[in-house]
C-alpha cells in the first residue's frame, strides 16, 4: 500500500496553522462539530422540522403551519366577496325563474368541476412524484458521500494526508449541496454562511478560500476530490514509491477506479436535484389550471345559491378550501428544497449533519486502527 508523505500544514479550529502531528483531521472535526452543526441547524426552526405522527388525526386536522394556507389568502378573498354579494340577492331577491334556470346551469357545473377534478390531481401526483425523486437523490447524494470517506479511510491506510482530504471534500459536499440548492433560482440565497458551516474542516485556507468563492461550490469540491485523487494515486501520483507501484499496482488501481467513481456520482444527484428545483410544471398548465378554478369556485355560489339559501357562504368556502388546499399542496411539493424549510421540504441540514457526524467516526476508527498496528509494530 502507499507510503506515509509528508503532510502539509493545517489549519486549527480557531484558524491557526500547525502541522497534522498536532491536529489532524479527525481532531479538529471533533473540536468543532458543536460550531459546524449549530450553523447548519440555524437554517431551521424547530417547528419546522420534517416528521409527525400519521396516527395523531387531531393534532394533523388542526394543524395550520406547513400547509401552504398563507398563499390562498387572495383567492379565498375573491370567493368570500362573491359569495357575500351575490348569496343575499338570490336569496332575497330571485324569482322561481332565475332560480330554475341557475339549477339547469348547475348541471354543466357538475361537467366542469369533474375536468377541474383531473386537472388537480395531475397537478398533485406531478408534485408528489418530483418531491420524492428529489428524496431518492437526496439519498444517492448520501451513498456517494460515505463511499468517499469509507474508501478513503479503509484502503488509503498509508497516505493519511490523500485520506484527510478525501475526507474533508465528504464534509463539505452535503453543505455545498444544500446551499446550492436552496440558491437556484434565488438571488438572494445565503452565500456566506459556507464558511461557518465547514469550519475547521479544510487544512489548507487557500482550499477554503477557492471554494467558498466559487460560484458552483458543489462542482468545484468534486473538481478539487478528482485533482486530489489523480495526485496522489494517478499516473505519477506521489503516494506510491517506485517499489510500491511494482507490487501494488493493481491494486492501486482498484483503489483509483473505486474513489473516482463514487467522487464523480456526487455529480448525478446533484445535477437531478438541480433539475427538479430548477424546472417548475410548464407555466401554461399551471396558469390555465388556476384561471379555470377560480372561475368554477367563483361560479358556485351562483349556481346554488337558490338551492343552499344563506348556507351558500360557508359552503363555497368549504369547498374552495378543499380545492385551493390542492393547489397549495401541489406548490409546497412541487421545490422540495427551500432556504426556510418547512416540514414539506427535504432535511438537508440534517443530512449534512449526519454524514459529518459519519465521517468523523470513520477517521476515528482509522485512527484507532493505525495507532493499533503500530503498537503490535
Amino acid at each position: 500500500m502507499p507510503t506515509i508523505v509528508e503532510a502539509a500544514p493545517v489549519a486549527s479550529a480557531k484558524g491557526t496553522v500547525g502541522t497534522s502531528e498536532t491536529l489532524t483531521l479527525a481532531d479538529r472535526l471533533a473540536q468543532t462539530a458543536d460550531t459546524r452543526h449549530g450553523a447548519i441547524g440555524e437554517t431551521r426552526n424547530k417547528h419546522n422540522v420534517r416528521g409527525y405522527n400519521s396516527s395523531y388525526w387531531l393534532t394533523l386536522m388542526f394543524s395550520v403551519r406547513n400547509r401552504g394556507l398563507l398563499n390562498l389568502w387572495q383567492p379565498m378573498l375573491l370567493v368570500a366577496i362573491c359569495a357575500c354579494v351575490f348569496t343575499p340577492v338570490a336569496v332575497l331577491y330571485a324569482n322561481d325563474a332565475t332560480c330554475e334556470a341557475l339549477e339547469r346551469g348547475s348541471t354543466a357545473f357538475g361537467l366542469v368541476l369533474s375536468a377541474l377534478s383531473f386537472l388537480l390531481v395531475f397537478r398533485l401526483n406531478r408534485s408528489a412524484t418530483r418531491h420524492y425523486e428529489a428524496r431518492q437523490l437526496c439519498g444517492w447524494m448520501m451513498i456517494h458521500v460515505r463511499d468517499v470517506a469509507l474508501s478513503a479511510t479503509t484502503t488509503l491506510r498509508g497516505s493519511p494526508a490523500t485520506r484527510d482530504r478525501l475526507c474533508e471534500v465528504a464534509v463539505a459536499f452535503p453543505v455545498a449541496f444544500m446551499l446550492h440548492l436552496w440558491g437556484v433560482g434565488d438571488p438572494n440565497a445565503p452565500r456566506g454562511a459556507f464558511a461557518a458551516m465547514v469550519e475547521g474542516v479544510f487544512a489548507d485556507p487557500s482550499t477554503l478560500a477557492t471554494i467558498t468563492t466559487a460560484k458552483h461550490r458543489p462542482l468545484a469540491l468534486i473538481e478539487h476530490a478528482q485533482s486530489v485523487l489523480h495526485e496522489a494515486l494517478g499516473p505519477g501520483g506521489t503516494d506510491l514509491t517506485h517499489d510500491d507501484r511494482r507490487h501494488d499496482a493493481p491494486l492501486e488501481a482498484i483503489v483509483y477506479e473505486r474513489l473516482l467513481g463514487s467522487i464523480q456520482g456526487l455529480g448525478q444527484p446533484l445535477g437531478g436535484c438541480e433539475r427538479i428545483q430548477g424546472t417548475p410544471l410548464p407555466f401554461v398548465y399551471v396558469a390555465h389550471l388556476r384561471s379555470f378554478l377560480l372561475v368554477v369556485l367563483c361560479a358556485c355560489p351562483i349556481c346554488f345559491a337558490c338551492e343552499w339559501q344563506w348556507a351558500t357562504i360557508p359552503l363555497s368556502l368549504l369547498i374552495a378550501i378543499a380545492l385551493l388546499g390542492i393547489e397549495a399542496a401541489s406548490v409546497e411539493c412541487e421545490r422540495p428544497f427551500s432556504r426556510s424549510p418547512s416540514k414539506n421540504h427535504h432535511d438537508l441540514e440534517r443530512f449534512a449533519v449526519l454524514l459529518s457526524t459519519e465521517v468523523s467516526h470513520m477517521l476515528q476508527r482509522a485512527e484507532a486502527r493505525a495507532a493499533g498496528g503500530a503498537q503490535h509494530l
